[in-house]
């Protein structure tokens, strides 16, 4: 059986073009929440890669978003609740571990990324060992609005600076500001993405299996040994007592962004975000009006 055969998937649905499998996450109604649950989306992108693995007709993995973005980021209101540091620190590990796996992935993985790739998101394609972005891209961590956590697998890529600015402002950058951050490889017209990354992901199929896969291997050696795996390790507590403490993070009217996503789900919730301040202060940013 082949890997664009294996399922059944809710979260993602998996094709085959040519020697790529594409993984593209699938809910398009609410711009692909990325769940958390036990069979959700991660575990779906991480079946679908281990599927590709074995397919010695498969030589890259391509990750896209279905409708008008990418992904907006963790299931806000589908993940299972969390009330205790321990509680928190078994999610966090579940986390790294699927981007672990990412990483270790024996196959190259392009993310192509169009409209929102927020919070969540960001992290995953933080994972991936190429990316590219539609002109219509936006970048972002509007969770720091929330009191919540995201930051640091941009560490590595973005720098200390630019990461707090993500995160503590929750703005969007551009996709243009993120190809100048490093985040991002290549932009392209939004009409020419899928076709960019497609040829991009033949390109790689074409080259030797196992290079590709050793000299991956090689430069992520280099990084972690630079510092990137002591940090994540580091970063661990800390984002478990940053969660533990989100529960006590208020909008501007004093109610815990807790319970306004509970009574008034995401709209709510984006309306607390916009009374905080809905102008960009970053001078570049095309998003004015649209802050998330």
């Amino acid at each position: 059986m082949s890997v664009a055969d294996r399922g059944p998937f809710d979260d993602i649905s998996v094709s085959k073009a040519g020697a790529v499998i594409e993984v593209m996450l699938n809910r398009p109604d609410r711009l692909n929440p990325i769940s958390a649950r036990v069979g959700g989306t991660r575990d779906q992108i991480v079946q679908a890669i281990t599927a590709a693995e074995d397919d010695p007709e498969i030589g890259c993995v391509l990750l896209l978003g279905a409708g008008r973005a990418f992904s907006a980021g963790g299931d806000v209101i589908g993940n299972e609740p969390r009330e205790t540091p321990a509680e928190q620190i078994a999610f966090l590990e579940m986390s790294e571990a699927f981007h672990r796996r990412l990483r270790a992935a024996r196959l190259p993985l392009i993310a192509a990324v169009h409209g929102y790739c927020l919070g969540a998101a960001m992290s995953l394609v933080a994972s991936c060992d190429l990316v590219i972005a539609a002109a219509s891209a936006r970048f972002g961590l509007p969770e720091g609005r929330m009191g919540l956590i995201g930051a640091s697998a941009l560490v590595p890529i973005v720098g200390r600076q630019w990461t707090k600015f993500l995160i503590f402002t929750g703005e969007l950058i551009d996709a243009e500001a993120a190809r100048e951050l490093e985040l991002v490889l290549s932009v392209e017209p939004d009409e020419l993405l899928l076709e960019r990354a497609r040829d991009l992901g033949g390109r790689l199929t074409r080259m030797p299996r196992q290079a590709v896969l050793l000299n991956k291997r090689s430069v992520d050696a280099v990084a972690d040994a630079s510092g990137d795996a002591a940090g994540r390790i580091a970063a661990l507590g800390y984002d478990a007592v940053t969660l533990t403490n989100g529960a006590r993070a208020t909008a501007p009217d004093g109610r815990s962004f807790r319970d306004i996503v509970a009574t008034e789900g995401i709209d709510g919730m984006k309306a607390a975000q916009m009374a905080q301040y809905r102008e960009p202060w970053l001078g570049r940013s095309p998003v004015r009006g649209d802050s998330n």
